[in-house]
């Protein structure tokens, strides 16, 4: 996990810098006292990305940092779920 950490910490700055990225924010699991929380688990990170369209997306999946530090961080980790949604208000 720590290595794979220290790869998000290297690669958030190179993509906040890309045109069109809003936000690159990794997050882990915790507790916390909602009730309607399902139970946690320490090892999931969650990436929460904002981008001005689908193209600067694109873009990004195509960025040399995400070819590099991606493929590393691939082997890294278990599984992938993406969801990608946009904006209601």
């Amino acid at each position: 996990m720590e290595e794979f950490l220290s790869l998000c910490e290297k690669l958030r700055p190179l993509v906040l810098a890309e045109k069109g990225c809003h936000g690159y924010d990794y997050t882990r699991e915790i507790a916390s006292p909602l009730s309607m929380q399902e139970p946690t688990d320490s090892n999931r990170i969650t990436l929460v990305e904002r981008w001005d369209s689908l193209e600067a997306l694109r873009a990004h999946g195509e960025a040399p940092h995400m070819k590099e530090i991606g493929s590393k961080m691939k082997d890294l980790r278990s599984s992938v779920i993406a969801r990608v949604g946009q904006s209601v208000f």
